[in-house]
Parts: structure tokens; C-alpha cells; sequence
């Protein structure tokens, strides 16, 4: 059942099933004490996700020994390996996960040359594209491929997949079409003429959303929103003073300034407002940092990748020259990839704490698939090229 349960996860047709989903979970509690490591960690992955607190350290301690490690005996179930991997990007601080990671990551790749090359493949991608921290509908599509290929099938679950898959290319259209007809309507003499188109599209998809939010919710979020477009806009004229005054800021101030300048602020705060959230004090702080650590993920992501392409310098958008400028012998990627990985933690502290939450499980999806796009985005090859956002773009719409 839970086997099943993590198909439907991956093709994304879980929506459908949601209730038959939460009974299972509730069903298979025990499955986690399992002394099978496929069993154990398939079940603690779930759990967690659905809000269930199980400690990891604690399901994980019966596959080591007295000093920690991992038994090599595990290596040769491949399956488990993978599933043990995937567990570990749930990672909250355990130091079990951390151990896991490097364990499995490292016996996985070693064994990929010698598996069937269906099950090579998945494994290759999943290590370099780990579930819990890419975008699921990108995954859906290699999952699909990976069960078309196994010598028992369930022909229902993927006839729905597919199904949905069409569905939502269809959607994606629909939204192609629906930006092209935006219409401005407002007009500001004062301004330059090259940026009054800009600010006409602006106010205009402002205003219409806070009027959906008002007819769908009965909130007037207006003032709120413009506040948003106010912050980036002086975020903008910051980090434009550091570039014309060719001021370095320090690292701390640059990703300060760069969490409001990614954008991801603006994007969380319409988003909440059209679930139907307001904004109060017992949900303001949480939000906030769900916010920041995706926010620190794409500034990071993106500063990791394309500094180069972009032939930034330093003093307006990258956190790489800066920390360099202030640790001439540190390694600059490792620390940076450090960074993303414990902004991760803190984001999984946030999403699976296992703690009542005044946000809905929407918004907090929508904020962790948020931090799983910028892989996609800024998935930068040697050539600068960006490959997978490409194969993305085309399995989204064509």
C-alpha cells in the first residue's frame, strides 16, 4: 500500500486519492520499526510528509553499528540504498540523515554500473536529481518511464497519469494565453516612456488580483501588495547604489538585501492572499520564514550558477565574489552548497515539524515546490546552458 501511495506521489495524482492516502498512513504506522530498510524508510519518507513526527535517528539506529555507521551489509539492497537516500533530504539536523547521505550516494553510484539499465537510469537520476528537493511534475514523467519498464505493471495508475500529464500541458496553454491578453489600462505621464508599458502591467495584474482575492475571500489584500512591489523596487535601488558607487557590501547585507530582490517575497505574499490567508500575528513569523529560506535558496542557487553567464562582479548580485573577497582561501562552493543545504533543514523544520501549522498544507506545498524550481531554473551546465529548465519547458507545453 505504501509502495503504492509513493507512485501516486510521484506521478502527482495524489490529489485524487487523498483520503484513501490518509487511511493508509494512518495503517502503517508500525511499518516504520520495520528491520526491512526499503519498509523503514519508505514509511518514515511518508510519514513525515504527512505531517506525522518520527525521529529519524531513532528508526534509522537499528541499520548501524556501535559507532554510527551504516552496516555494509545494506549495500547490496539496492532498492533500500535508494530509498534510504531520498529519506535523507528530509533532513531537520539528524545526524543519522547526514550519515545516510553520504553512505548511500556513495555505494548507489558505485553499484550503477553494475545494474539493469532501467534501474540504473532511475538511480542515476535520482541521485543527480533527488526527489524531495526537485519539482515533482518534472519527476512524474521519469517515474512513469521507470514503471512502464518493470515486469509487473499497474496499467490503471498509469493511464491516469498520463491522462494528467495531457491535462495539465492543457492548463499551461490556457495560462500562455491568458498573459498575452493582459490589457493596461493605467497610465502614468510622469514616468519615462519605456517604463510606463511596464508599470500599466503592473497595476493592472496588481489590482485584478486583489479583486479576485476580494470576491473569493472578502479580503482586501491592495495595500499589502503594493507594500511588496515598494520593498523590491527599493531592494533594486540598493543594490543599484553598491553597483554605481562600486561599493562591495559585505555577505550578510548582499543575501539581506537579496532574499527581498529575489522576488520570492512578492510571489509568497500574493500567493497567500489568494488561498485565502490574512495576514495576522500567529501566522506572520512562520510565513516570514518559509519565505527567507526559499528565498535563500534561489539567491543562492542562482548566484552558484550564473555569475559567470551574467559576468556580475560582486557588488550587486554575487554572493560567491563577495564571501571569496572576505575568505581568499576558503572553498567558495562548498560553503555556498552548505548554505542551500542547511536553508533545506530549516525549510523541512518549518514544513514537517509535525507541529499544528495556522498555514494550509497548500501554501506550505507551494513554498516547498517554490525552493525545488531553482534547481530547474538555475541547473547551469558547463556551457552555461540550461538544460533541464529547456527539457522542462518542452514537457510542459509541447
Amino acid at each position: 500500500m505504501l509502495t503504492t501511495v509513493d507512485h501516486l506521489k510521484r506521478l502527482c495524482i495524489d490529489h485524487y486519492f487523498q483520503d484513501e492516502i490518509d487511511n493508509v498512513m494512518d495503517a502503517c504506522v508500525d511499518l516504520v520499526h520495520s528491520d526491512d530498510l526499503l519498509d523503514a524508510t519508505l514509511s518514515l519518507r511518508l510519514m513525515r510528509e504527512a505531517g506525522y513526527y518520527v525521529s529519524a535517528d531513532d528508526v534509522l539506529r537499528k541499520f548501524t553499528n556501535d559507532n554510527g555507521d551504516f552496516n555494509h551489509g545494506l549495500i547490496k539492497d539496492i532498492r533500500g540504498m535508494l530509498s534510504l537516500q531520498e529519506m535523507s533530504y528530509l533532513n531537520m539536523g539528524e545526524s543519522s540523515l547526514y550519515k545516510a547521505n553520504e553512505f548511500s550516494a556513495k555505494h548507489l553510484r558505485l553499484a550503477i554500473k553494475y545494474l539493469e539499465p532501467s534501474l540504473a537510469r532511475y538511480v542515476r537520476r535520482s541521485l543527480d536529481h533527488p526527489y524531495h528537493v526537485s519539482l515533482m511534475q518534472y519527476k512524474a514523467r521519469h517515474h512513469l518511464s521507470y514503471l512502464q519498464n518493470l515486469p509487473t505493471r499497474n496499467t490503471s495508475i498509469e493511464n491516469l497519469a498520463l491522462a494528467e500529464f495531457q491535462i495539465k500541458k492543457l492548463q499551461h496553454q490556457r495560462e500562455i494565453k491568458e498573459v498575452k491578453r493582459w490589457d493596461p489600462a493605467a497610465a502614468v505621464d510622469s514616468l519615462p516612456s519605456y517604463m510606463i508599458s511596464c508599470y500599466k502591467a503592473l497595476y493592472t495584474v496588481t489590482n485584478d488580483i486583489a479583486a479576485m482575492v476580494r470576491k473569493e475571500h472578502g479580503l482586501n489584500p491592495i495595500t499589502h501588495l503594493k507594500q511588496a512591489w515598494a520593498a523590491l523596487f527599493d531592494g533594486f535601488m540598493i543594490e543599484r547604489k553598491w553597483l554605481y558607487t562600486n561599493q562591495a557590501p559585505t555577505p550578510d547585507d548582499y543575501l539581506r538585501n537579496g532574499i527581498v530582490t529575489s522576488g520570492a517575497p512578492l510571489v509568497f505574499l500574493h500567493l497567500f492572499f489568494l488561498l485565502g490567508h490574512d495576514l495576522t500575528e500567529g501566522n506572520n513569523d512562520h510565513m516570514l520564514r518559509i519565505i527567507s529560506c526559499a528565498a535563500k535558496i534561489m539567491r543562492l542557487w542562482d548566484d552558484l550558477g550564473s555569475a559567470k553567464d551574467e559576468s556580475q562582479e560582486g557588488l550587486d548580485g554575487s554572493y560567491k565574489e563577495l564571501y571569496h573577497r572576505e575568505n581568499p582561501h576558503g572553498d567558495v562552493e562548498k560553503h555556498v552548497l552548505e548554505m542551500i543545504a542547511g536553508e533545506w533543514q530549516d525549510l523541512n523544520r518549518e514544513c514537517f515539524s509535525g507541529t499544528k501549522s495556522t498555514l494550509s498544507h497548500t501554501f506550505i506545498g507551494a513554498s516547498l515546490n517554490f525552493a525545488r524550481m531553482v534547481r530547474v531554473m538555475y541547473g547551469y551546465d558547463d556551457e552555461q546552458r540550461l538544460p533541464i529548465l529547456e527539457d522542462y519547458t518542452r514537457m510542459l507545453l509541447f
